[in-house]
């Protein structure tokens, strides 16, 4: 699989390895993701990468959409099943079924394609996705970014981490959240970009990138349910803005309770220059 339609410089990070078509709407692609390296029935962080990798496989490979192009992500939800587990000692093999079921068009162009996801292991679905991928040229996206394109890769100061075991990581290169200031509300951490985390840092970028939104919302819905442990089933993001480097980013948390059926939704809220730019909510039981 060519590293480059999953908008990767680091080959190892590439978990799509193969695509059929099998008509205008509906392919299959194969997937192996690496032996973990954190605890857990499997890494969140690949799952995602796995559902916006095949997107961006099929957006490149079927529909002819350059290699030069920006993609512009609207949102992005999946639910897992909770008896998911991979091998803690090997390769997880999956196959995966991408449906296309709806287009945007700018003209007679296409410039957006919603597309359903069903991702199996051993023939059985163990995860759910749906999510909105849409793309700009390069003179666009230099309009549409203007100033931001210019801020140099790693000038901005990134703060200290929380503990990792607050956010359920082990190493602070790991870590999205900075430890909150003194007499800052609860449940509200400032976002860090320490782009020394090659996971989901593989390439200079002019904004935060969608997945590491994801993460450091999973980060904060796991320390504000503390102590209980939670480990959310299903989330559900939206984008509204980009989010920059070179500013601060808040990331606020509501815990809603549904006592009657013992599940927690944790909505993490993004904010930026008093502005909202995203939102997700994670949901699953906390114990």
């Amino acid at each position: 699989m060519p590293k480059e339609y999953a908008h990767l410089h680091d080959e190892s990070s590439v978990v799509v390895t193969g695509w059929t078509r099998h008509d205008d709407a509906v392919y299959t692609l194969t997937a192996q993701w690496p032996t973990p390296t954190v605890k857990g029935p499997y890494d969140p962080r690949v799952l995602a990468q796995t559902i916006r990798q095949s997107g961006l496989v099929i957006v490149h490979a079927e529909y002819g959409v350059p290699l030069t192009h920006q993609t512009l992500l609207y949102d992005f939800n999946y639910t897992v099943h909770p008896d998911f587990r991979v091998s803690p000692a090997e390769p997880t093999a999956l196959d995966i079924e991408v449906r296309v079921t709806e287009t945007r068009r700018s003209g007679r162009v296409i410039s957006a394609l919603r597309m359903d996801i069903r991702i199996r292991q051993g023939g059985v679905t163990v995860a759910k996705a749906d999510t909105e991928f849409g793309w700009v040229s390069p003179a666009a996206y230099r309009r549409l970014r203007g100033e931001h394109l210019a801020v140099e890769w790693g000038s901005w100061t990134v703060p200290e981490p929380v503990a990792p075991h607050m956010v359920g990581r082990t190493d602070p290169v790991d870590v999205f959240l900075a430890a909150p200031a003194a007499g800052d509300r609860p449940g509200r951490w400032q976002l860090r970009n320490d782009i020394g985390n090659r996971l989901l840092f593989d390439h200079p970028v002019d904004h935060v990138p969608g997945l590491v939104l994801i993460e450091a919302a999973y980060q904060a819905a796991h320390a504000a349910a503390a102590p209980a442990h939670f480990m959310p089933t299903d989330l559900a993001s939206s984008y509204e803005r980009y989010v920059e480097f070179n500013e601060p980013c808040w990331l606020q948390t509501e815990l809603i309770p549904f006592p009657a059926s013992g599940r927690l939704t944790v909505r993490v809220i993004g904010l930026q220059g008093g502005q909202r730019v995203f939102r997700v909510d994670l949901s699953g039981i906390a114990q």
